[in-house]
């Protein structure tokens, strides 16, 4: 749901609407709404003409870490104290904000008896938080706080609870809950061809009975190609200079004039040894635990162990090489011009200008992640931009494509034809999200799939 012409005071009540349902704990409309136009106030402002980013986290000063987890590792977050807490002003936040980046680090802030809201100190070691929300980690640890809040860019702010986006402020729009299009709906059956073929070829590369020893592999798989184009995405609204993607099985090329055209395929062969060493590496661990540790034997066999250390190995190879193609094809779209994929994510070139001018008849912009006809409201072709309007007009006239566009503010809308209309999503959600925190999987065959776990 968006809303327009709204102020952090609906960013507080949005958030403390939230709170509400969950539990007694929120600080109360007051408290929040001068929170809110605090950070608001401060992302207006800039630091030695830099603008201000920062992340803050809904922290009691009192107890601040009242359930830890029995065994602590040695990178989870801690907290920081100031000698004397800082009250929480516009000034005070412009002059601290530069001692903390959200990939890393974020403030501690609470109320005092009175009402009151202060920095009392800096949480540390946010690292592994940041790059489980953008894909770049299969693991994440618990976060602290009732909620957090953070400062993206000029009058850009968003409210999340543990893992999951609640609210974000845009300017003066307010956004709901993103849209996961890559799940369900039009965007998903889309990009099935592309994600079946990769299961079977993964599956060919398998004994049958290692790849049916676990129920949860489809899923995994599927999770492993759709994470991968969400981290490409994510890399790409990063650089904050704009771009597109094009995915299209349309191989004639028709209405695109390909200025630099390769063939790059390594992520999806990048993918595909990923997935094949990691059920190699999960099946000779699951013989280990099940045949030798849970029986607390007194010897594993020498070749079952080189086995899963060599595959484990090759994981990591495989892991890295997957980050680096990511990185190659993201570095591409900060050329002028779309990058052109097939439905298997294979690189066709880059620079690609749109050459199609026919408009299309409508466009609409979808309310659910299915486009459902009820919650589609139509919006003017013309208000959109050159990048925006050439995706538009290729989508509508070649079906199957999928076109993302990303633009230098950080919106990514995705677009295709559904059903004869051609039909966009904005407030995409490329990000982890969860609702509640997921138990740290132990070594047995659950059906739930090794992946997206969090640390408790």
């Amino acid at each position: 749901m968006t809303s327009k012409n709204c102020f952090p005071k609906d960013l507080a009540e949005a958030l403390h609407s939230e709170l509400e349902l969950r539990g007694p704990d929120s600080p109360g409309l007051e408290i929040l709404t001068d929170l809110f136009e605090t950070l608001y106030f401060v992302s207006l402002k800039t630091e030695e003409l830099q603008p201000i980013t920062c992340y803050i986290v809904y922290l009691s000063s009192e107890n601040p870490d009242p359930e830890p987890p029995e065994r602590i590792v040695k990178d989870r977050w801690s907290y920081i104290r100031f000698i004397e807490p800082i009250e929480f002003t516009t000034s005070n936040l412009v002059k601290l904000a530069k001692a903390s980046d959200p990939r890393t680090s974020s403030f501690a802030v609470y109320h005092n008896e009175y009402g009151d809201l202060f920095i009392w100190g800096i949480i540390d070691q946010a690292n592994r938080y940041h790059d489980f929300v953008n894909y770049d980690s299969d693991e994440g640890p618990e976060g602290p706080g009732l909620f957090q809040a953070s400062i993206i860019g000029i009058g850009h702010l968003v409210a999340y609870i543990g893992y999951e986006k609640i609210t974000e402020l845009k300017t003066n729009t307010l956004l709901g809950k993103t849209l996961d299009v890559f799940w369900s709906g039009p965007i998903y059956n889309m990009l099935g061809p592309g994600i079946q073929k990769y299961i079977e070829k993964v599956q060919g590369g398998i004994p049958e009975h290692i790849y049916e020893d676990r129920s949860h592999w489809n899923a995994s798989l599927m999770s492993y190609w759709i994470t991968s184009l969400c981290r490409l995405l994510l890399r790409a609204r990063s650089y904050h200079h704009g771009g597109a993607v094009l995915i299209t099985p349309d191989t004639s090329l028709r209405g695109l004039n390909v200025k630099y055209s390769i063939q790059y395929h390594r992520l999806r062969s990048a993918l595909e040894g990923r997935a094949l060493a990691t059920i190699q590496e999960t099946h000779a661990s699951d013989l280990i635990f099940e045949g030798f540790l849970d029986q607390d034997a007194d010897e594993i066999p020498t070749d079952l162990y080189l086995e899963e250390t060599v595959n484990r190995d090759d994981l990591d190879d495989s892991l890295s090489e997957l980050d680096g193609a990511i990185w190659f094809i993201s570095l591409l779209t900060r050329v002028d011009g779309l990058v052109l994929m097939n439905p298997n994510l294979e690189v066709q070139g880059f620079g690609v200008e749109i050459t199609c001018n026919d408009e299309p008849a409508a466009v609409f912009l979808a309310g659910d992640e299915r486009a459902t006809k009820s919650r589609r409201r139509k919006v003017d072709y013309n208000h959109f931009g050159t990048r925006h309007r050439s995706m538009m007009r290729y989508c509508s006239q070649v079906d199957g494509s999928i076109g993302f566009v990303i633009s230098q503010d950080g919106d990514v809308r995705v677009m295709t034809k559904v059903r004869n209309q051609l039909v966009m999503w904005e407030n995409v959600r490329l990000q982890h999200e969860f609702k509640r925190p997921l138990v740290r999987r132990k070594r047995t065959k659950a059906s739930q799939a090794p992946i997206d776990t969090l640390e408790t």
